[in-house]
């Protein structure tokens, strides 16, 4: 089975033919901060991207959720904080989750 073969189930429940060809660009880590969520919205009502995903433990995912207009956007699951000067956590009590700083490892 080729790829093409493979995808016309999808490419037809998105709408298109069944030997079209899709991008699908997803922005990733929105809530980090305000200027991710103004550029994964922006590209998302503009027709750039396709969908998002929001890391909800990060500290500007309320921002995010306000913006949100029906757009496609899952969840990012968020096990870590890769960046030193940008920190978040569990968004409940999990001490075992935690590194020393008090966020995500």
């Amino acid at each position: 089975m080729t790829a093409h073969t493979h995808d016309a189930g999808l490419l037809e429940a998105m709408g298109l033919a069944a030997d079209a060809r899709a991008v699908i660009l997803s922005c990733d880590d929105l809530g980090s901060c305000h200027a991710a969520n103004v550029g994964v919205y922006e590209a998302l009502r503009k027709g750039v991207a396709t969908c998002a995903s929001i890391m909800v433990p990060a500290p500007w995912a309320r921002h995010a959720a306000n913006m949100y207009r029906g757009e496609d956007i899952g969840v990012h699951l968020t096990l870590n904080a890769e960046h030193d000067n940008l920190r978040w956590g569990p968004i409940t009590h999990a001490p075992s989750l935690l590194s020393g700083d008090g966020g995500f490892p």
